[in-house]
């Protein structure tokens, strides 16, 4: 089963740190979805869309945060 999505509220809240581990974890599942759908084992089709927009957000969210701090 999926995993609640994280609302933007609580991403801003996270440290860049996490957010960069929540990045890295976050690809990986996309890697091992890609390989099951490449397999033909991938059930649920939609994670793979789900995780493309997960990483968007989290990559938002420390962009927001690279801004506020005043670095490009």
């Amino acid at each position: 089963m999926a995993e609640p999505r994280v609302s933007m509220h609580d991403l801003a809240a996270m440290p860049e740190a996490d957010l960069r581990a929540q990045v890295e974890k976050l690809r990986q599942e996309l890697w091992q979805a890609r390989l099951k759908a490449k397999d033909g084992s991938l059930q649920q089709t939609h994670l793979l869309s789900a995780r493309r927009r997960q990483i968007a957000r989290v990559l938002t969210a420390l962009r927001q945060q690279a801004k506020a701090k005043g670095s490009p």
